[in-house]
């Protein structure tokens, strides 16, 4: 369901999109602190919900909700307020829901259980079903509904999806597309170029049934597809505090790859070394926890296994696999491991092991 949000305080306009964030069914395609800019906005977006808080300075949010159904007829209004007495009001516009500050997690799913029984009265579907799935680790793969990969005319008509996606709902400039996709055009076939790339992509998800998937205003285009991607999963688990072996297992399978790994996009650069660095710095740590409470578990063996694939040369990585195999007493998967470890760095970098790291796996070679 496409969503928007409307709340004039930031803060619980940013703890309302984090709640809203871990259900499928919600896909947040704006949020705003001025009513008036999402009045604008509506007939542009096209939200099936909208989450709209009622005291605000700039209009009251029980008026506001009346503009928006003038000009959406099946758009469904949730109030958000700290005051009950305007219970009665809210449902009297036909609000679909009301809420109460602070958001209660058990009551917000009653919410989202009615949207979509909503949903399925109006539409006889389940609007999560009509969404694209994307893999972004790895290989780039883009599926329908049914798992069937998605057939790319051109390989700039994939990159260009891949861009807009990555983007997250956000508008990108025409002239900053045309860098970035088509950086050895000059403007005139750069421009050629675009238009006839979006025009294929569009044709693509018109088909799929998303008749407006590439918007086009104010210069600017912006992908405006539901989506479920392994990029948004891995976000949830990854913003989670602390990770038990159930989320470190998560995280391994999701994470197949660098992002957008085999596809070879320059742009994509910065994001595939932020991604690398926040997984080894999880699994590390995961890791490092394990081996201090003699925790030899198999996940543990596959958590240092794929950190020492992503940074080979990561002597913190290496000493781990010396105290893992060490504690096991395991003489020759250690003597293995670290005689590969130094072959590499030499024939690699021109380097050998720190002195600390040599000192490690004797004492564990004269004890074994």
């Amino acid at each position: 369901m496409r969503t928007i949000l409307i709340d004039d305080e930031p803060i619980a306009l940013d703890l309302l999109g984090f709640m809203l964030s871990s259900y499928e069914d919600i896909d947040i395609v704006g949020s705003y602190t001025k009513p008036i800019e999402a009045l604008k906005e509506i007939k542009k977006i096209q939200p099936n919900v909208i989450f709209l808080d009622i005291e605000m300075g700039e209009i009251n949010g029980l008026e506001l909700a009346e503009l928006f159904m003038k000009e959406l007829d099946t758009v469904e209004i949730v109030f958000i307020t700290a005051y009950s007495e305007y219970a009665v009001d809210a449902f009297e516009i036909n609000a679909i829901d009301y809420l109460l500050k602070p958001i209660q997690e058990k009551r917000l799913n009653k919410t989202i259980e009615r949207l979509k029984d909503k949903t399925k009265e109006e539409y006889g579907i389940n609007i999560s079903d009509n969404r694209l799935k994307v893999n972004g680790f790895g290989s780039f793969e883009v599926l329908d509904s049914m798992d069937k990969p998605l057939i790319w005319r051109t390989q700039k008509a994939k990159e260009l999806f891949a861009y807009l996606w990555n983007k997250r709902e956000r508008a990108v400039s025409k002239m900053l597309i045309m860098e970035t996709i088509f950086p050895d055009r000059d403007l005139d076939k750069a421009t050629t170029l675009l238009h006839t790339t979006i025009y294929q992509l569009r044709k693509n998800l018109e088909k799929l049934g998303y008749l407006n998937g590439i918007t086009y205003f104010n210069d600017c285009y912006q992908l405006e597809v539901p989506i479920k991607s392994d990029v948004q999963e891995l976000n949830q688990v990854l913003n989670l505090k602390n990770h038990n072996e159930k989320e470190i297992e998560k995280i391994l399978k999701i994470y197949k790859g660098d992002f957008l790994e085999e596809e070879g996009y320059h742009w994509a650069m910065e994001f595939q070394q932020t991604y690398k660095d926040t997984v080894s710095n999880v699994l590390e740590k995961y890791a490092m926890s394990q081996l201090e409470y003699g925790k030899l578990t198999p996940i543990l063996k596959i958590c240092l296994d794929k950190v020492h694939k992503m940074d080979s040369f990561n002597e913190k990585v290496a000493k781990m696999m010396i105290h893992y195999y060490g504690k096991q007493s395991n003489r020759i998967s250690l003597e293995a491991f670290f005689n590969d470890y130094v072959e590499s760095l030499r024939e690699e970098m021109g380097l050998r092991p720190m002195k600390s790291t040599v000192d490690l796996y004797r004492r564990y070679m004269e004890k074994i």
